[in-house]
């Protein structure tokens, strides 16, 4: 349990504001005392108690030691004294001390919002997480899940109603799996679609339905234009369809919402550019599990129906129960239903034709008349004619009604295709000739009363909506049910469960979010780019060179969504294939970032050579993102500051420089204290000429800023060393003319007590044998939760890139006795553990408040480090147990909402996992733990106050899901995370609240979903968006003044989802994008250290300070449909939880 706060630890606590003038003031004597600093004082724990002659031998000792000391004290080397000077050799208290740094008033959160979130609870016939824990999981001979069905020979009778059925030809073309996607392009989508084009041209009345905007463009490149005049053509006369539109079918469970949008936008605008059309269905057969995001974008880019697959076959059989396989998919926080999308779920295991015409897959395959080029694949298809088409026709017209009986509105949808199917002209003939001729008969027969044509989905669509009118007439009642939630995890059949894709490869998520942060940056400053060098009437000769690297960016990232590529289900191959088309992107708009920026902060200077250069690089696709070692100058090396996000922000801030000697300046030749920490050679000796600076900084929203450093020979009155402890090791070597203090070397099993980090607000103790976390105390409260890290293992049985399926239960991790690095400073202190496999460190920040409120987890994990020890076939999970009450817990979904889950206890641990995207939430009645992740993961909370996330799999054999191969391509891959813990306002100490009590009687808005506060927003924030570092060694003087274009910054619930241009196919500029998000909060919670405010207006106006917009009109989300006209002063009104898109144009001859 967490010690009592020290006492004297007050005096260190920092006033607060949000001045950016940072000036070090006088300081008292009196307050300089090491004994002020808890991270000063030695241990004396193991001191041990000395007679009264060993004291007097001693004190006799240290006076004599003294009297050389200052009889010699005038030989002391001037060098020694002017470099570091005397006072630098001991602690001192912050010398930030009497300076306000960061805002610390309360919010004014207006009770009426406040209520209303509480109350933000939309009703549904059916929720999700509770049809979860009622389905039944019995499993049919074969390992299928039981669905219904309709009895035989009630197909037949005079009680039978008319039947409507669509025949869709389809082909599925994956954007890499087995191949990559050039390859599948050359080897068989480019004859899909040239297909495609010549046999609907010869059968007029044939369909077909093509989603994926990505080979469309690479398709199109290779057109002439009679063949394009063809292609819109068959669209306008409805036997082709684009679905869906967006660049890619992306997977929903390890996205963010941010790069959805983006992909989306991308096809959306390629689309209508090219072909003139604007999609109005979605069709995402493919993904492995759906999220309830996702239908509330599709929407809001103007879309009205979607078609899913791939959900648990059990929630397939309960939902056919209700005659609710039709549904209007509905936000847990949509409480008039203004954003419902009718979703339609294809009830059997898979989209292929042996799964879709009904529920006999035997029957089915005998009506898909593909040819097989391979000669040992079986056909089972016998062509029709006028011997076998009244049987052929009667067995496919009773799995018709068989499959209609699960449905509500007597009309059915039977896709017909697969996997890159109709390749072959012969195919296209084949399934045409057959189909019209079963068509023609099963027509012809009146006593069956079913009409049988082919059709798209907008024809489907068409048809159910009207029957389901028709309905609502007839009963005066609204026929399609709703449904909240979400689609996780996917089990398609025998109890395996889809949830190992959820971390598969991490260090491919992890680089995706890497190049997402890049990408959004080199987009905003971009744009600003386009604004100022109209403004400053300068000419920008490489903005069509930018344009097309930040379009093949945002392609490449895009590409990467899709559902077989960042979920690391393709070959090894193929995903090298993505993460080289990643790493060209991470470079590209890395550049971007460092043209764009020298553009704006030298006053629009293009002709310059580019001398910036990003502070953090990777060397290859499969490396680390590492920082740059800055070699410093006396002459100064300038450091530009990018904040990308839309609201100020005072941070702490690192940068790795090779000498000690450094002097921090702002652009007002101002010096900045900072900490000096060390950085490690090896586990036991400290770098001699590589050194880590941490200094506090504000940044105004979407700011450029500039600090300098240059080496210096004079005594340096800003610089505060840490003190370094070392655990498990004889040796600490630390070069004698470094400014460290150091203590002696532990031993994990003699220390007594915890090993404590602290700051002004929180104090975190540790477990000294392992280094990791046990507690955590809110020094403003006095209340301490129990949270106790550790690593475990599960051992797989079964897993593979897709499935999660271990042989039991996790067990801990044996890694042996770790060295153990502590470093304290008045900045930050840090704890590091160093196994041969696994690197953990936890950082404590001071000073920046919303930083400070939360424990800064990093962890390096490499599976394949240890050749003494490989963690084969293995799955290691990072787990908290913590003394919180919880009988649920919470996931974001995109990171765009939070959704409840409830373990379910009868069931595998498989199946209660979910997807991470950004955070996690567990909450009692008094307090709230948050997990912050800077990139999606697997996670589970299998018992009260537990939370695990998934960091690595290393997976031997495949799972037979079709991808042939397991995952071992693992390598060096960080994950971070920030640990957050809330106390209640109206909370005080722990007595007041037993310790048994639950959230059962929670409100009712916590059964689906619940919302992050508002500190937790901001940490958030500044986890997903960490400031952006340029820097360059060359003298100059070019950069003198920040950039700051905002005139206001958002508030707190705001944030800035896009900020981009739109441009034509011949890139030149078109229009700019913003795309706006208002969050919900959770009220009750302290709001007093969150660098932001609430309420105050948006428009285009407060966004941009000094640039003249034209044009603006708010559209919508992929900017498809115009809504209405505004002026830049329009105050731009947000709905709770509402996106909302504004096009405008940065030149006034639009």
């Amino acid at each position: 349990m967490c010690e009592e706060n020290d006492k004297n630890f007050q005096g260190f606590l920092l006033k607060r504001i949000a001045t950016d003038t940072m000036r070090l003031s006088e300081q008292d004597p009196a307050d300089v005392s090491a004994a002020n600093v808890p991270w000063f004082n030695h241990s004396k724990e193991n001191d041990d108690r000395m007679k009264f002659h060993q004291r007097l031998i001693t004190i006799s000792g240290f006076l004599f030691l003294v009297a050389l000391c200052l009889l010699y004290l005038e030989d002391v080397p001037k060098t020694f004294q002017s470099y570091h000077g005397n006072h630098h050799l001991t602690y001192r208290d912050s010398p930030l001390r009497d300076q306000k740094y960061v805002q610390h008033d309360h919010l004014n959160l207006n009770d009426k919002v406040c209520n209303h979130y509480e109350h933000l609870q939309a009703e549904s016939n059916i929720s999700l997480v509770d049809l979860r824990l009622k389905n039944n999981y019995d499993l049919a001979a074969g390992g299928d899940y039981v669905l219904p069905t309709l009895t035989p020979g009630g197909e037949y009778g005079s009680s039978i109603k008319p039947l409507k059925v669509i025949v869709m030809p389809h082909s599925h073309n994956d954007a890499g799996w087995l191949r990559t996607l050039d390859e599948y392009y050359v080897y068989t989508t480019k004859h899909i679609l040239n297909n495609m084009v010549d046999k609907l041209r010869l059968y007029p009345n044939m369909t077909f339905v093509w989603a994926e905007a990505v080979f469309l463009n690479i398709w199109w490149n290779e057109l002439e234009d009679d063949m394009k005049v063809q292609v819109r053509r068959l669209i306008k006369n409805g036997q082709l369809e684009i679905v869906s539109g967006g660049w890619v079918m992306p997977d929903e469970a390890s996205t963010s919402y941010y790069s959805i949008i983006d992909q989306l936008m991308e096809g959306h605008q390629w689309i209508l550019e090219n072909l003139h059309i604007k999609p109005q269905n979605s069709w995402a057969i493919d993904p492995f599990g759906h999220s309830g995001t996702v239908p509330y974008l599709w929407k809001k880019a103007g879309l009205e129906n979607m078609v899913i697959q791939r959900i648990h076959q059990a929630t397939k059989g309960s939902l056919a129960q209700r005659k609710s396989l039709e549904f209007l998919w509905r936000q847990t926080w949509d409480v008039k239903g203004s954003w419902d999308m009718l979703c339609h779920v294809m009830p059997y295991m898979l989209y292929t034709v042996k799964h879709t015409c009904g529920p006999n897959p035997y029957v089915c395959m005998m009506f898909d008349y593909q040819v097989h080029k391979r000669k040992y694949r079986k056909n089972f298809a016998e062509p029709i004619s006028l011997n076998n088409i009244q049987e052929q026709s009667r067995q496919l017209y009773e799995q018709y009604r068989r499959k209609a009986s699960l449905y509500n509105y007597d009309t059915i949808l039977v896709p017909l295709g697969d996997d890159f199917r109709y390749d072959s002209a012969q195919e296209w003939d084949q399934q045409y000739q057959n189909y019209n001729m079963l068509m023609q008969y099963m027509n012809a027969r009146e006593d069956w009363k079913i009409d049988v044509q082919f059709g798209t989905l907008k024809d489907y669509f068409e048809v159910l909506r009207k029957s389901e009118e028709k309905k609502t007439q007839q009963h005066n009642d609204k026929n399609f049910p709703t449904v909240t939630g979400d689609f996780f995890p996917y089990s398609d059949k025998s109890n395996a469960y889809w949830s190992g894709y959820f971390t598969t490869r991490p260090h491919a998520k992890k680089f995706s979010r890497e190049v997402e942060r890049t990408l959004f940056a080199a987009d905003v400053l971009n744009t600003f780019v386009t604004g100022y060098s109209r403004k400053w009437n300068v000419e920008y000769p490489e903005y069509h060179d930018i344009s097309n690297a930040l379009q093949q960016s945002r392609r490449n990232l895009a590409l990467f969504l899709h559902h077989d590529a960042i979920t690391g289900t393709s070959k090894e191959y193929v995903m090298q294939d993505y993460e080289n088309k990643l790493f060209h992107s991470f470079n590209s708009t890395q550049k971007v970032i460092s043209k764009s920026a020298q553009f704006l902060l030298s006053g629009g200077q293009s002709e310059l050579p580019l001398i910036l250069e990003p502070e953090e690089v990777k060397t290859s696709y499969d490396s680390v993102t590492k920082k740059q070692v800055l070699h410093v100058t006396k002459t100064g090396v300038p450091v530009i500051l990018f904040n990308s996000l839309a609201k100020a922000r005072v941070e702490l801030t690192s940068l790795l420089v090779d000498t000690d000697k450094v002097i921090v300046k702002t652009s007002d030749h101002e010096e900045i204290p900072y900490q000096l920490n060390p950085v490690w050679q090896n586990s036991a000796s400290v770098h001699q000429s590589q050194f880590e600076i941490i200094f506090l900084k504000k940044l105004a929203a979407l700011s450029l800023d500039i600090v300098y450093l240059l080496r210096s020979e004079e005594e340096i009155k800003t610089v505060y060393p840490a003190k370094i402890s070392i655990f498990n090791s004889m040796q600490l070597n630390i070069a004698p003319e470094l400014m460290f203090e150091k203590e002696k070397p532990k031993y994990s099993g003699n220390y007594q007590g915890n090993i404590p980090l602290e700051n002004e607000y929180l104090r975190a103790e540790f477990d000294p044998k392992t280094g990791l976390l046990k507690c955590l105390n809110d020094k403003r409260t006095g209340n301490t939760t129990r949270v106790d890290l550790t690593f475990m293992q599960y051992k797989s049985q079964g897993s593979g890139a897709y499935l999660f399926y271990p042989s039991g239960n996790a067990k801990p991790l044996q890694l042996g006795t770790p060295i153990i690095h502590v470093v304290e400073g008045p900045f930050m202190s840090q704890i590091e553990v160093i196994h041969p496999n696994l690197r953990h460190i936890v950082k404590l920040f001071s000073l920046a408040a919303e930083q400070a409120h939360g424990l800064h987890v990093q962890n390096f994990l490499d599976m394949h480090a240890n050749r003494v020890k490989n963690l084969q076939d293995l799955e290691i999970i990072m787990r908290l147990n913590s003394d919180i009450q919880n009988t649920v817990f919470f996931t974001d979904q995109n990171g765009f909402q939070m959704i409840a889950r409830k373990t379910n206890p009868n069931r595998y641990v498989e199946s209660n996992y979910f997807p991470m995207t950004n955070m996690g939430i567990l909450e009692d009645t008094h307090r709230r733990m948050t997990v912050h992740s800077a990139q999606s993961h697997g996670v589970a909370g299998l018992a009260p106050g537990q939370f695990e996330v998934m960091l690595d799999r290393e997976l031997l054999y495949d799972d037979d899901r079709g991808l042939g191969e397991g995952v071992q391509d693992n390598r060096l891959t960080q994950t971070e995370f920030v640990i957050q813990v809330e106390y209640k306002e109206d909370f005080t100490t722990e007595a007041d609240v037993p310790h048994h009590q639950q959230i059962s009687n929670q409100p009712k808005s916590l059964e689906t979903h619940t919302f992050p506060t508002i500190l937790s927003m901001q940490i958030n924030d500044l986890l997903q968006k960490p400031v952006i570092k340029l820097f360059t060694s060359v003298s100059t003087d070019m950069f003198k003044n920040p950039f700051q274009p905002v005139a206001s910054a958002l508030p707190c619930d705001v944030s800035l989802v896009h900020l981009r241009n739109l441009i034509s196919s011949e890139l030149d500029y078109t229009n700019s994008s913003l795309v706006l998000h208002r969050r919900g909060y959770k009220c009750g919670f302290p709001t007093r250290d969150a660098q932001c405010a609430i309420g105050p207006p948006v428009s285009l106006t407060s966004i941009f300070k000094d640039l003249s917009v034209y044009s603006v009109k708010e559209v919508s989300l992929t900017h498809l449909y115009d809504k209405r006209k505004l002026s830049p002063t329009t105050q731009l009104s947000i709905p709770p939880m509402e996106l909302t898109t504004v096009q405008f144009s940065l030149d006034n001859v639009r």
